[in-house]
Order: structure tokens, then C-alpha cells, then sequence
């Protein structure tokens, strides 16, 4: 039997005139899925059930070639030596405001990624001396100075003696907690190497990396704020959920600029401007197909979900921007970044992402409340999936709560 949309093109099932505009053709797919997404037929016959889902996916199918024909999701060439070039004003700078430190771990930083780029190497070798002699180099110390610093001592002495002589009758009962001290990020002389992700079969241990290539984001045009999407059903039984605590599951590491760890029931991921993505990732314990949800707060660029993550350099990030209230939705492919969705969205302190995974079928939600519904084979569907954040141009600092696994509905 023959639907009655078959004969249907692609303009005239989304109900839009050919020639509309990028941010027409979005909103008139966000209202007809809205209208015949199968969550809204949950408890119609199965004939209307059937049909709903196949003009669904017409529409899904539609929509996806209209993108391609506007070259939504050209892949984007990163311009790797504009980066680098960026990397070695940054060292410059900091080498005219003496801060001899910071110049050292950025030039380490591009050696990583390009270790003959102009006299990299050459800086790094003289600023390492500077160091190792300033270690090992004796101080002359004059006789004045001696003097001064044995006449401080006795002072000291002194005053401690009476101190010591004030607190013998006084009542020692009352304790004080402990200073809570910030949390710090070593320097290693060698930047960190991504590790392998531990296959379902073995008991879960998290692994942590940053990515080998800062890669810059591509330039995107955001989408107009569109009317409302239909609310996304995530009443599926919940399967896992993250414990942030002391004992928890998830890493606690840091390198070059980066830190990854739970803390208190949340888990926090900072980096330094330019490091790119930094991730830690897990796996979902019911295979490819669930929903993952998870509260973030993000301070700086973008943080988000990580998504199907094939290795270091396959994967899809779902990502929001606090400063540029936006969301993005793009594929990491190789030392590519291909645009799949970007649009506005409300950004509040904390704000509540999730992806519905089925198949080849991505659906993304912020607070509940739809704004994509994309079909990618690329890559391919994973078990795997994590918490991201993306420093591109400022120090970015994302803080993860109350993340869930839940089996499909």
C-alpha cells in the first residue's frame, strides 16, 4: 500500500516553497516532526503507529538533503598553521612580559604538534637551561646578609618564646578544620598521551586525553530562535548513574594545562586557552542504543556530551556556549570537523543536555526540549560516550552533575 506522501518532494513535505532560507527550512522540519514524531502516536493503533514513523523518517530524510543542498555539513579543513602560528605569538608574548614559565609550556605545546615549526625547539632548549641553572647555580650570599638573617632569627626566637608563654594558660579545646586548599595542575615535562579505552567485555576503567590536534572550530552562522520543539520522552528505566563521590568510577588526572576528576558529587574539567578538547569517557553498559543525560555548567567556550567515540579522533560532540548562547552538534573526523546541527538556545547556570541514540538515529535535547533529530552513519554507533569541553580562545572550566543511562522506551 502506498502512503500518501510518497509522491511528495522534499520542499513540499516539509510544506516550504523551493528557494527558502537555511533557518526556514529548519523551522518548518522542527514543526512537522513535532506534528508526526512517534512518541506522539505511544498510544494510537499500531496502523496509525506505522504510519507515523514512516512519515517521520520522510520527513528526517527530507530534511537531511535539503542541509546537504544548502552545504550545511561541508566538512570544514582546519588551518593548522594559522593554530600554530597563534601558539607562537602566544609564547612571544609571554616572553616579553617575562613570564618564562608560561612561554615553556606553550612552546612544549606546539612541539607536540609540530615539533620543527621555526626555532621552537631552540626556545624550549634555552628556557630549560635558564631552568636547570637557576636549580643548580649557587647564590652568593654577602656577610651583611648573614647578619641580617641570624638578627631575624633571635627576633623570631623571641617572639615565639612568648607566644608559647601566652598559650600555656590558655585552654587548648577548641579544634579548627583543616584549610581547604585549591586544587592544582602539574606541568610534566612531556605532554600527555591519549590511552585506550578498555573494551565492554572488562571491568569499566575510564580513560582521559586531550586531543592530539587542537583543532579550531569551524565558522558557523547561528540558526534564528525557533518556536519551541516537542518535549523529548526520557522516562526509559534509568541503567546507570554517575557516582561523582569519593569512590567514583570516573578518572582523576591532570597534564600539561588540563584536569579531569570528581569531586563532592560532580565531576570537573578544566583547560587552558587553545588545548582544544579534553575528555573522559566510559561505557554505556546496555550497548549503542540508550539515552544519556547529563546537567552542565560551563564557564569560558563550549562543554558538553561526547558521543559514539570510536578512538581520539572519531567521535560527536554535542556542545553548548554559555557566552554565545548557542549549541553545536559536529563530527570529529581525522583532523576534520564536519558541521551536523548549530542553532540558539537558552543557556541557564545550569542547563541539561541529553541525547536519545537509536541506530543511526541522534536525537538531541537541552532542558528537555528537542532541537535535533539527525540520521548519521558516520562514525558509526559506539558504546561508548563521555563528558567534553572545547578551549578555543579562553581558559574553559565545565562542572557535570546528576549524569544518567537510560534504556530506550
Amino acid at each position: 500500500m502506498n502512503d500518501d506522501f510518497e509522491q511528495l518532494d522534499d520542499y513540499t513535505i516539509l510544506g516550504i516553497k523551493p528557494g527558502a532560507t537555511p533557518a526556514e527550512i529548519k523551522q518548518a522540519y522542527l514543526k512537522q516532526i513535532g506534528i508526526y514524531h512517534p512518541d506522539r502516536f505511544a498510544g494510537a493503533s499500531p496502523e496509525q503507529q506505522a504510519y507515523a514513523a514512516r512519515r517521520a523518517r520522510r520527513i528526517n530524510q527530507a530534511y537531511q538533503n535539503l542541509r546537504r543542498r544548502r552545504s550545511v555539513s561541508v566538512p570544514v579543513t582546519t588551518t593548522q598553521r594559522d593554530y600554530q602560528a597563534e601558539l607562537y605569538a602566544q609564547a612571544q608574548e609571554h616572553l616579553s612580559a617575562g613570564r618564562r614559565l608560561q612561554a615553556l609550556a606553550t612552546l612544549r605545546e606546539l612541539q607536540r604538534i609540530n615539533p620543527w615549526y621555526r626555532d621552537c625547539a631552540t626556545l624550549i632548549a634555552t628556557l630549560e637551561s635558564e631552568q636547570r641553572s637557576a636549580v643548580v647555580t649557587p647564590r652568593t650570599v654577602s656577610r651583611r646578609t648573614v647578619l641580617v638573617a641570624m638578627a631575624s632569627g633571635v627576633g623570631l626566637s623571641l617572639l615565639g618564646w612568648l607566644g608559647w608563654q601566652q598559650l600555656q594558660g590558655a585552654t587548648a579545646s577548641q579544634q579548627y578544620p583543616p584549610a581547604m586548599l585549591p586544587t592544582t595542575i602539574s606541568e610534566p615535562t612531556t605532554p600527555p598521551s591519549p590511552t585506550v579505552a578498555p573494551s565492554p567485555t572488562t571491568p569499566p576503567s575510564p580513560t582521559v586525553a586531550p586531543s592530539p590536534t587542537a583543532v579550531p572550530s569551524p565558522a558557523v552562522t547561528p540558526s534564528p530562535t525557533v518556536a519551541p520543539s516537542p518535549t523529548v520522552i526520557t522516562s526509559g528505566p534509568v541503567v546507570y548513574q554517575a557516582n561523582f563521590g569519593a569512590n567514583s568510577d570516573w578518572p582523576t588526572t591532570s597534564g600539561n594545562g588540563w584536569s579531569v576528576g570528581a569531586d563532592n558529587g560532580r565531576y570537573l574539567i578544566q583547560a587552558n586557552a587553545g588545548l582544544g578538547d579534553i575528555w573522559a569517557f566510559r561505557t554505556s553498559p546496555i550497548g549503542s542504543d540508550f539515552v544519556v543525560d547529563v546537567e552542565v555548567q560551563v564557564t569560558g567556550d563550549w562543554a558538553g556530551l561526547m558521543l559514539r567515540f570510536n578512538d581520539p579522533k572519531h567521535y560527536l560532540s554535542f556542545l553548548i556556549n554559555p557566552v554565545q548562547g548557542q549549541y553545536r552538534c559536529d563530527e570529529r573526523n581525522g583532523d576534520q570537523r564536519i558541521v551536523l546541527a548549530t542553532g540558539q538556545v537558552e543557556v541557564r547556570d545550569a542547563t541539561r543536555l541529553g541525547a536519545r541514540l537509536e541506530n543511526q538515529g541522534i536525537t538531541l535535547f537541552v532542558d528537555d526540549q528537542i532541537v535535533e533529530m539527525l540520521t548519521a552513519s558516520s562514525p558509526p554507533p559506539d558504546p561508548r560516550y563521555g563528558l567534553i569541553v572545547r578551549a578555543e580562545r579562553n581558559p574553559t572550566t565545565a562542572v557535570f552533575r546528576n549524569l544518567t543511562i537510560r534504556a530506550l522506551n
